[in-house]
């Protein structure tokens, strides 16, 4: 078959022993890749022992590439990891664009298993064949882009050529709760904590570098369906916006229907809103274009700040969820200074929505008396202060002051601050909400309070759907006309989202931007191109579901239940003014209507039977369903 590498390296930290083992073709024709290997795999290693730390030496960690990873299309650059995260204490993914995933299948291999803790600071080191683990202590301390430049000149003469890095920085071995890993200093594995997870084993890096080659099974009819997708590509409105301006263009587009929140989701219209949209990062900070591996997209974006207190080096451009938490989120109208604290996360190695939300909380308790300068080091946490926004975000990466505080996302900082600030949270299941407001669309409440790793708007395809940027016409639910600004029939557009986007960028790994484009048949004529498999809608549709329900019971396994399904009251305020004022999901009815067709019983688990019917009596057993 084609597409796959053909095997799996299994990494025990403790004893320093590396397994390579064969990938098992059925396995993967079940389970199509990505989350579908490693929730599984993950799932299979814990099932016994499930109560376990995420900072602990037995939480296993899971890196799995997809079918689709390492070929020259758009939107197939991704890649996915998962394990227990530190912040949520639930089960955490995340999923990464780059050149990491490719390089790992030139090198052989499909994905890594990475167990036990090390004694001591080590990275992994592949090349092709050789696999071996190192010590790191030249590596530990530095941040994301020292890191990645030492390493890769350091092994480049062994490898005879530029590997690939994907490395955690100071954030993830002080053990911040929302560190993140990061591939060629740009593409982060942002949310959920991964970094800390990398932190508490003593584990610095991977160094990958890898020369072969991965076939497509059907190379011809790949080819043909890349000559028909040229067409579709130059059509469309929204991957034209993605080249032009990058993520940041929903800034326009968003503001427009009441979907970016400003000042700590207390308002969703603003003045000042183009300040920090698209053409002033054209005018101020822009300064060129990347890409991912293979990708003619080419989203990714470059800043530079020149001069002034903001001052730094040309890098990575802040994406739209950085852009709204750092600047709308606070009031921060300097596109400098977000490009600054984006720099800052990017070194340190922080996931910039939970960084930026956390400070819009810290600023809102600052504003009401809970904290003062005697609290945070002196620094006046005002709205719209871009150099207290961005002191901030360096205490917090350095766990310095009373940036240790809120280190730990603003869940726990609100309990050490106390009085009425929990008042001023958007966590669902202590993860900081994504820049979506549900009150423009009511879909994105249900999917924020149902996602297995807490609010997020990639955990299916609702945002892309609900949201108007793709439709499957192959779906009903998935192309079907909705009633704006209602909750009607969220809850089957969320089932649908969920069971497609499963496949779709967690099992196959499209990429939820780059290939936006894609109808349901040509997405599964690529990957049966690619793998010589005959996938079918409803076959894909059913890994998908399979997939959902893992995730969902691993994270019902680690304790979640109906009550960390509800939204946070900011999230369910009424507004006034703006373009969704008077607008509010129905969170209990659409609740209810989901547990109803997801067979899940009052306190928020899949039915034994449900669970049995997707060939996961395991996972029934394990949460111990009659």
């Amino acid at each position: 078959m084609g597409g796959y590498a053909g095997q799996i390296l299994y990494v025990n930290l403790s004893s320093g022993t590396i397994e390579k083992k064969p990938l098992d073709m059925a396995f993967a024709r079940n389970h199509i890749g990505g989350l579908g290997f490693g929730a599984r795999i993950y799932f299979d290693l814990i099932k016994k022992n499930p109560d376990i730390d995420a900072l602990a030496k037995n939480n296993p960690f899971v890196l799995m590439t997809g079918p689709i990873t390492g070929f020259k299309l758009d939107g197939a650059a991704r890649w996915t990891i998962g394990t227990k995260s530190p912040l949520t204490g639930f089960w955490g993914d995340s999923n990464i664009g780059g050149f990491f995933g490719a390089r790992l299948k030139f090198a052989g291999y499909d994905g890594i298993v990475i167990t036990g803790k090390a004694e001591n600071p080590c990275y992994l080191f592949i090349n092709n064949d050789t696999v071996e683990i190192r010590d790191a202590g030249a590596y530990w301390g530095k941040d994301i882009y020292e890191t990645d430049r030492a390493m890769v000149s350091d092994l480049k003469s062994e490898t005879g050529r530029s590997g690939t890095v994907f490395c955690i920085g100071p954030a993830g071995e002080n053990l911040v709760k929302y560190a993140s890993i990061i591939n060629n200093k740009r593409h982060a594995a942002g949310r959920a904590g991964m970094g800390a997870v990398w932190g508490s084993k003593n584990f610095k890096a991977i160094y990958v570098n890898g020369t072969g080659k991965i076939e497509a099974a059907d190379p011809k009819k790949l080819d043909e369906i890349k000559e028909e997708l040229k067409e579709v590509y130059e059509e469309s409105i929204f991957i034209d916006a993605l080249r032009a301006s990058g993520t940041p263009a929903h800034i326009d587009v968003g503001s427009l229907a009441g979907d970016v929140p400003i000042k700590n989701w207390q308002m969703n219209e603003w003045e000042e809103i183009d300040d920090i949209g698209p053409g002033e990062i054209e005018d101020k900070i822009h300064a060129g274009n990347r890409t991912c591996y293979g990708c003619s997209v080419a989203c990714k974006k470059e800043a530079e700040v020149k001069e002034g207190p903001f001052k730094m080096e040309k890098g990575p451009s802040p994406e739209y969820e950085t852009v709204a938490t750092f600047g709308s989120m606070c009031l921060n109208t300097n596109i400098e200074s977000i490009a600054k604290a984006n720099d800052i996360c990017n070194r340190y190695g922080m996931d910039t929505i939970t960084c930026g939300a956390t400070i819009a909380f810290a600023i809102e308790c600052f504003e009401n008396g809970l904290i003062t300068e005697s609290d945070t080091d002196g620094i006046r946490l005002n709205w719209g202060n871009a150099e207290a926004i961005v002191a901030m975000t360096e205490k917090i990466g350095k766990k310095e002051g009373f940036g240790a505080i809120l280190a730990d996302g603003s869940a726990a900082a609100a309990e050490k601050i106390g009085g009425n600030a929990k008042e001023y949270l958007t966590t669902i299941k202590r993860m900081e909400a994504p820049m979506h407001d549900p009150r423009s669309a009511h879909g994105y409440a249900l999917a924020y309070a149902v996602s297995p790793r807490g609010a997020c708007h990639e955990a299916s395809l609702n945002f892309n759907v609900e949201g108007g940027s793709q439709m499957i016409p192959e779906i009903e639910e998935l192309s079907a006309d909705y009633e704006e600004f209602s909750s009607e029939e969220r809850a089957k557009l969320n089932v649908a989202c969920q069971d497609y986007g499963m496949f779709f960028s967690c099992c196959a790994i499209f990429c939820n931007l780059g290939a936006v484009p894609l109808n349901a048949t040509q997405a599964i004529s690529i990957v049966n191109a690619i793998t010589g498999f005959d996938y079918t809608l409803d076959e894909v549709l059913q890994a998908g579901r399979r997939l959902w329900y893992l995730k969902r019971g691993l994270t019902n396994l680690f304790g979640a239940r109906a009550k960390d399904d509800q939204v946070p009251e900011r999230l369910m305020t009424e507004l006034e003014n703006g373009p969704t004022a008077g607008s509010l999901p129905d969170i209990d009815r659409m609740l209810s209507e989901f547990y109803e067709i997801r067979g899940m019983n009052k306190d928020g688990i899949p039915r034994a039977d449900v669970l049995e019917k997707e060939g996961l009596g395991d996972l029934a057993s394990a949460l111990n369903l009659a």
